[in-house]
């Protein structure tokens, strides 16, 4: 014969199911919001300094998702696979806004990937062919740089498929005063070939001090101020010339003691130089991207130059940086 006190607590569990059962399926969708996932925060949209995409994604170059590595890391996202775009995310490929329907009614096929919302930025009107990259071996060792840097923006509706920037970074001649201004003739030449130059992403410094040498690695080494001084004298030219944006890309700190000591004391000179500069200028300091990472992200054999990984890196951390600025969007 079953207990009173049995009885009593059978009819409790009853009752207690009967209650939680439909919480259970009409809130998942604000557990899902909750968490970040799912129809209100995936593959939405974002604004890269704003806590939009919930806490349980990030916003990654423009849309909120999920940092991956592997191809089954993505496995709890609506239909998603881990893609190389920004280092590794969660994304959804499309041919179709049917293929998108899984996400939301919202979300769109947009250059083959599924998205949701408006991009923060207003189309700037600045085309593929406006954007120029020149600089030395860190961008034109294997130019991964700007082949990923060209990933991101596809990725994001700024180019379209068969749009690439100008790519003028090369391995010889690509100092900013020593033995000549190499990268101020890498901006003559694209210049004088197409004049129409609005957005410039840049290097520089780099050879000077790796191929110079200062008795004091200083502001007062001739050196490392005539690099500065040319950097400075670039930029002006830039902004007569009508360019309306420098994003300046400066080195992660170099594995080789020789060249460290010249570049630290390089970096806040061109940094200034940036700052004062009558272009709009934004300096873009790699170590934050790279601390960690060196053994991954730096060509052991040189300690100077990117890996295909360290590329991709610097890649997704420019991108984020003309996100931000909203530059050739």
């Amino acid at each position: 014969m079953v207990s009173r006190a049995l009885v009593g607590a059978i009819r409790f569990l009853l009752v207690a199911s009967a209650l939680l059962a439909p919480l259970s399926c009409e809130s998942g969708g604000e557990l899902e919001e909750a968490s970040g996932g799912g129809e209100t925060h995936f593959l939405k949209r974002c604004d890269p300094s704003a806590a939009a995409c919930g806490t349980e994604l990030a916003c990654l170059c423009g849309v909120c998702s999920r940092a991956c590595s592997v191809q089954n890391s993505c496995g709890d996202l609506a239909t998603a696979e881990c893609v190389a775009e920004c280092g590794g995310r969660c994304d959804v490929t499309c041919e179709q806004d049917a293929d998108c329907a899984a996400l939301s009614a919202d979300h769109r096929c947009q250059q083959g990937m599924c998205r949701a919302g408006e991009p923060r930025c207003a189309d700037d009107g600045v085309g593929a062919n406006e954007v120029l990259v020149i600089g030395d071996s860190f961008f034109a060792a294997s130019h991964q740089i700007t082949a990923y840097l060209e990933d991101q923006a596809r990725n994001a509706g700024a180019i379209g498929a068969g749009e690439r920037y100008r790519d003028n970074s090369r391995l010889v001649g690509n100092a900013l005063a020593y033995t000549g201004n190499g990268i101020a003739d890498q901006y003559t030449s694209a210049h004088d070939d197409d004049g129409d130059i609005r957005v410039v992403i840049m290097n520089g410094g780099g050879a000077d001090a790796l191929l110079g040498s200062c008795d004091v690695a200083d502001a007062e080494c001739p050196l490392l101020a005539d690099a500065a001084e040319a950097a400075a004298s670039l930029l002006s030219r830039m902004a007569a010339d009508g360019v309306a944006q420098v994003v300046y890309v400066f080195y992660p700190n170099p594995q080789r003691e020789d060249v460290a000591e010249r570049i630290d004391a390089l970096r806040p000179m061109l940094q200034g130089a940036c700052e004062a500069s009558p272009v709009p200028c934004q300096f873009l300091d790699l170590r934050p991207v790279f601390d960690g990472h060196y053994a991954e992200y730096i060509v052991q054999a040189d300690g100077l130059n990117p890996t295909a990984a360290g590329s991709q890196a610097t890649a997704a951390a420019i991108w984020a940086t003309m996100q931000e600025l909203c530059v050739a969007q």
